[in-house]
């Protein structure tokens, strides 16, 4: 089902015409389509869904499985009507699927003896594929040219001219290959962690000189795109944010110098840019950098909600409260937001817990022209947020850590007393041996202080200072935490926690 409601998504998103969904006015071909609906306006999400809205209660499985296996054929057969004079497609994304289009027409005319219009559509292709720095097409349809000119009519000059191109984006396609091949090597490095942060640098950097001189002799597309991360891949893996938004902003450069517009590679670099700007509490260059990357999307779609969070942890670790607040407002008001994935949507509702904390301790105000914030309930919070609550070694990590401040500061110090064995299991399990997770470590076993010196101020500041001090002693800058957990600074979180308490001990159950 996932490969069908991807495949529906895509059609219906692009606006394909339905030449190869539209049928005889059969009963099949009437259900082909009631399914077709169902699925492109969510009424169907999962095979019993569809089976039951199309058939009822008791309908056969073979018949639905059979339906299903067609309606895929032919969505597959309409990708070819993809309508490319969409408007929300700039120019290099039009070539793209032209380019590949023709090139699979030329494919086929030259197996089915149609030579003469394939070497017509194979030209133009080509300046096509040149144009917007397509290289593989490039190296393909000079390759095609350069057999037709040469071996099938004899003329020299041309076999010539399309050899030179066939040569020269051939090399520059083993450059293209080369850089995949680098970039996936040091992204499953990370992934697997199996190289330490100081290799990483070493080799990316490597990679990045014997890739370097290729990057500016052919300044194809892919190239510098690759190009370009991994050395970002480089200094982020030093935590070398000040190199990282140096690399970003000539990353950028290179794609702002191309004759054609480009999106999909700026956004990238302006993202990797706000992520450094996070990390070195650059608000002001950072919120810049969110506005710009904001042009480049539309309001509401997925890349525009990632671009929000990007600035609504910036405003979080800089300490902008109230711009935090309005960011997360903004985001969860849009209608887009219901549109998200349900993992997406628990990433913003663990968001708007840390904001209403912030809430709660007075650190921001919700004022009467803004939009009203739902009350926030811990109970259906946790609720609320199954998938992350089951990802141990991930975000439920501030969903436990959310969960006990407000236990503290909404002074409910009973339960927060019940929870402290649960706690420690969950830190002795989760988060003790993780490396990555040392800060979480020691500001779990800060809060595990409150509850047992009895939420006494003083008490608590004393018994907690060792780990403290362990916390402070591993920046948020240099600790290789995945990103997200942290969602508001430890280092912020103690203070305000700390605020809350007074100088007397709690005399309840012990």
């Amino acid at each position: 089902m996932k490969t069908l409601l991807e495949l529906v998504r895509i059609v219906t998103k692009n606006r394909i015409r339905r030449i190869e969904l539209l049928g005889k006015a059969n009963d099949n071909e009437n259900k082909l389509m009631n399914l077709y609906d169902a699925l492109s306006t969510g009424a169907a999400r999962t095979d019993k869904e569809a089976m039951e809205f199309l058939y009822g209660p008791g309908g056969k499985y073979s018949s639905y499985r059979s339906l299903k296996s067609i309606l895929k054929k032919r969505l597959l057969n309409s990708l070819l009507f993809i309508n490319l004079s969409d408007t929300s497609l700039n120019d290099q994304e039009r070539a793209y699927y032209r380019c590949h289009k023709d090139w699979a027409a030329v494919r086929v005319l030259l197996r089915m003896g149609g030579r003469q219009a394939a070497i017509r559509l194979a030209e133009k292709a080509l300046r096509r594929a040149r144009r917007f720095d397509l290289t593989e097409i490039s190296v393909q349809a000079s390759q095609v040219l350069r057999f037709h000119y040469g071996a099938r009519l004899g003329n020299l000059k041309k076999m010539e001219e399309y050899n030179r191109i066939h040569k020269r984006y051939a090399r520059a396609w083993r450059f293209e290959s080369l850089a995949e091949e680098y970039y996936t090597l040091l992204v499953a490095s990370y992934i697997s962690e199996r190289a330490a942060k100081a290799d990483a640098n070493k080799i990316a950097l490597a990679y990045y000189e014997e890739l370097k001189g290729a990057m500016a002799e052919y300044q194809t597309y892919r190239l510098l795109f690759l190009g370009h991360l991994i050395r970002i891949i480089a200094y982020r893996s030093v935590n070398d944010y000040k190199r990282t938004v140096e690399s970003c902003q000539e990353a950028i450069r290179a794609f702002e110098a191309k004759d054609y517009e480009v999106k999909t590679p700026i956004y990238t670099f302006l993202h990797q840019q706000i992520l450094a700007h996070i990390q070195l509490r650059q608000f002001e260059k950072g919120e810049d950098t969110a506005r710009k990357a904001a042009q480049l999307i539309p309001a509401g779609t997925v890349n525009w909600f990632v671009n929000m969070e990007m600035l609504l942890i910036l405003s979080l670790h800089t300490r902008q409260y109230q711009r935090a607040l309005e960011v997360f407002q903004q985001a969860t008001s849009h209608k887009g937001y219901e549109r998200l994935r349900e993992v997406d949507k628990e990433q913003w509702r663990i968001n708007g817990a840390y904001i209403h904390f912030l809430l709660e301790a007075g650190r921001a105000s919700a004022g009467e022209d803004q939009v009203r914030l739902r009350k926030f309930r811990l109970a259906r919070f946790l609720n609320e947020v199954p998938v992350f609550s089951r990802d141990k070694q991930g975000m439920n990590v501030a969903i436990l850590i959310i969960q006990t401040l407000f236990l503290i500061i909404k002074k409910r110090y009973g339960e927060a007393i019940d929870r402290i064995d649960a706690i420690n299991k969950y830190r002795v399990r989760y988060l003790v041996k993780d490396k990555a997770l040392k800060r979480s470590n020691f500001f779990v076993k800060m809060l595990l202080q409150i509850p047992l010196c009895s939420f006494h101020k003083e008490a608590v500041i004393r018994k907690s200072e060792q780990y403290y001090n362990k916390l402070k002693a591993i920046p948020l800058e240099v600790a290789n935490q995945t990103h997200g957990i942290e969602i508001i600074p430890y280092e912020d979180l103690w203070a305000f926690v700390l605020e809350t308490l007074e100088p007397r001990f709690y005399k309840g159950r012990r």
